[in-house]
Parts: C-alpha cells; sequence; structure tokens
C-alpha cells in the first residue's frame, strides 16, 4: 500500500513522533489522559459539591471540566490554539493546588483527614504533571508538522489497542 501524500516523503516512513510513557502516540495519548483526567474532575465536582459547597472550588472543577472537553476535541482535530488554552488552564490550576497545598491549615485536620486529603492532592497534582506532558508533546509535534491529519497514519502507535 503506497501513500500518495506529498508531504510524507517516500523514504522518510518510519515514525517520528514521541511516545509518550512509551505506551502511545501523542495524540492518543493526550486524548486518554485528558479522558481520565475528564472522569476524575466531574467526581470531584460531584464529591465537592455534596461535600464543601465552596464555589470557588465549584468553579474551579467546573471550569476544569470544559477545559478537559475542549482539549479532548482539540486533539481530535489536531486544534493547537484549543490545546494551548487548556494547558495554559491546567498550568494554573496546577500552580493553584500547589499553592493551596503549601499554605493550608493542615493542623485543622485530623489524622484521617489529612491522610486522605493528602492522597488526593497528590493523585491530582500527579495526574495534571502527566496530562501537561501528554499535552505538551502532542502541540510540540503539530506544532512540527509530525502530527497531522496527514501523517497519523505513520505516527499512531499504541501497545494496548489499535485504535
Amino acid at each position: 500500500m503506497t501513500d500518495d501524500t506529498p508531504l510524507i516523503p517516500a523514504e522518510g516512513r518510519k515514525k517520528q513522533g514521541h511516545r509518550v510513557l512509551c505506551c502511545c502516540d501523542s495524540r492518543k495519548a493526550t486524548i486518554m489522559v485528558s479522558f481520565v483526567a475528564l472522569v476524575l474532575s466531574i467526581l470531584g465536582l460531584a464529591a465537592v459539591s455534596m461535600n464543601n459547597p465552596d464555589p470557588i472550588i465549584i468553579s474551579s472543577y467546573a471550569i476544569a471540566v470544559l477545559f478537559y472537553i475542549l482539549v479532548i476535541c482539540g486533539a481530535i482535530r489536531y486544534h493547537t490554539c484549543a490545546c494551548i488554552l487548556s494547558m495554559i488552564w491546567i498550568i494554573f490550576s496546577l500552580g493553584w493546588n500547589i499553592y493551596f497545598a503549601a499554605t493550608n491549615n493542615w493542623d485543622a485536620y485530623t489524622q484521617d483527614e489529612k491522610n486522605a486529603n493528602v492522597i488526593a492532592l497528590s493523585v491530582i497534582l500527579a495526574w495534571q504533571v502527566l496530562v501537561i506532558y501528554a499535552l505538551g508533546t502532542f502541540i510540540h509535534e503539530v506544532h512540527k508538522g509530525i502530527m497531522s491529519p496527514e501523517t497519523h497514519s505513520r505516527e499512531k502507535y499504541s501497545c494496548c489497542c489499535n485504535v
């Protein structure tokens, strides 16, 4: 099967893009980690709405849900502006979560509450870093022309699924 796409030289058929976590191409990784982050944000929004009706926290989760939807749509359509806008929000949110962890009065919590909050915060921060990594790789590859609708057949990779 030959590809008549003029943007892909015949001799350069080897994958040029990065494998995110050695698992999949940057587009698929961006979609998958953003989808998991979307689900976690929806669950967090539901939990916070029931337990702590602080409007700032609820607004933060709601905005995160919207931006994760935007990044998934942006990755599906190779739309870097949507992805960059979402990445700015995620970086802002990461900084805000770190600020919260640093300025929070942890002595006001019981030991069990403290442990649960530290674990939840650690998972959130780690997942945000993973989303930033996948998203940054995708944006870089789209910007360099490595990942595009024309080159996706060459660049697609997955160790666990053939989607």
